[in-house]
């Protein structure tokens, strides 16, 4: 396995691909760009936002909601059924891939945030969920009812849960993505994965190639976006001074 496989893996055409699923990587990435950037700013104290109103609160959902639902599109658009054993050996060097990036945002952001560093973002979620997946390949209904059932019951509260972690874990972190309920959003995303790649619409290869470069190179964007953003807002902010 190649860890650094995603920053020099050769493009695949767009007209190859899902341009919906490309589309919904692509806006999440644009978007947590637009976010990193302006919390950086808030930090350096170029700007304040609300961390309760749209753009501290709201805009984060949406963007690791576009993440997941991408993800468990795409992950369950590979035809072809096989044993759980051999499911398990194809989804080894994906999730030691996620897990091992995911154990150097933890390192990193605990240097950088020790009272709040963190422990579970979008990528420890996402190496869970390569885990999780296996048992609904090839059952996209069974995951789409799954998915329907735990947002229903997280946004009416019928069973009151909690993820294991915020019980355990008292410490708020900076990013903290727990498998309930994201877990709902990458199984729906699972479940729809059957209806939604039959749909490709038509769209002009200079807006269809942008956006498909973005997408397929999104693990890259977002391991190195952070330190980009904030190291050039640290210069400005030293020169300036």
């Amino acid at each position: 396995m190649n860890l650094f496989k995603d920053f020099y893996a050769p493009l695949i055409p767009s007209e190859k691909r899902l341009f919906l699923i490309d589309f919904f990587r692509f806006s999440a990435i644009v978007l947590m760009v637009i976010f990193h950037t302006g919390y950086d700013l808030a930090m350096f104290g170029y700007w304040q936002f609300n961390m309760q109103g749209f753009f501290g609160f709201t805009l984060p959902r949406i963007i690791v909601t576009l993440f997941l639902l991408s993800s468990g599109l795409s992950l369950n658009l590979k035809p072809g059924k096989l044993s759980l054993k051999a499911e398990f050996i194809n989804a080894w060097p994906r999730f030691l891939k996620l897990f091992i990036f995911a154990l150097i945002i933890s390192g990193v952001s605990r240097f950088m945030f020790p009272k709040n560093w963190i422990y579970f973002g979008t990528l420890h979620c996402l190496a869970a969920l390569t885990i999780i997946a296996i048992f609904f390949r090839d059952r996209p209904k069974i995951a789409l009812i799954c998915g329907l059932l735990i947002q229903l019951n997280f946004f009416t509260d019928l069973i009151p849960l909690k993820d294991p972690l915020e019980i355990l874990v008292s410490m708020k972190s900076v990013d903290f993505i727990p498998l309930y309920p994201w877990a709902g959003v990458f199984l729906l995303g699972m479940g729809l994965s059957p209806y939604i790649k039959h749909f490709n619409p038509k769209v002009p290869s200079f807006i269809a190639g942008p956006v498909s470069v973005i997408s397929q190179k999104s693990l890259p964007i977002y391991l190195l976006h952070q330190p980009i953003i904030y190291s050039s807002i640290l210069l400005f902010n030293t020169l300036t001074r």
